[in-house]
């Protein structure tokens, strides 16, 4: 089995303004709803997220915020990881993570979102 690491760059800042609305949608701008879905980002909570994937929404950013605020993905090993934007787009699992690792994201070494997380992986 594949486990992931404790910090993944998922969108390189290279992509601008355009992050929100590639993390959430396919090649053909539709939503990717399996993708959002393992976020947390579901049918339920739409009225707080869609709109980040349209970036001439006037609820964009507003949207965006949301989502980082929000979404969580739990890995096949039980591990949690949440977005973290700083330009480049990440998760990170914080109880994963090395106390390196998170003074280079500026975290305290005891810094964690989320209690459930508690598999080593």
């Amino acid at each position: 089995m594949v486990t992931m690491d404790a910090v993944v760059l998922i969108l390189s800042d290279a992509r601008g303004v355009y992050i929100p609305r590639d993390f959430l949608t396919d090649d053909q701008n539709d939503i990717a709803w399996d993708h959002c879905k393992a976020w947390g980002l579901t049918e339920e909570n739409a009225q707080y997220w869609t709109c980040a994937a349209d970036p001439d929404s006037e609820f964009y950013w507003e949207d965006w915020n949301w989502i980082l605020a929000n979404a969580k993905y739990v890995s096949k090993e039980g591990n949690v990881y949440y977005l973290y934007q700083d330009g480049d787009l990440w998760g990170l699992c914080y109880n994963k993570m090395t106390p390196e690792q998170k003074r280079n994201f500026d975290m305290e070494d005891d810094d964690v979102r989320d209690t459930e997380d508690t598999h080593d992986g």
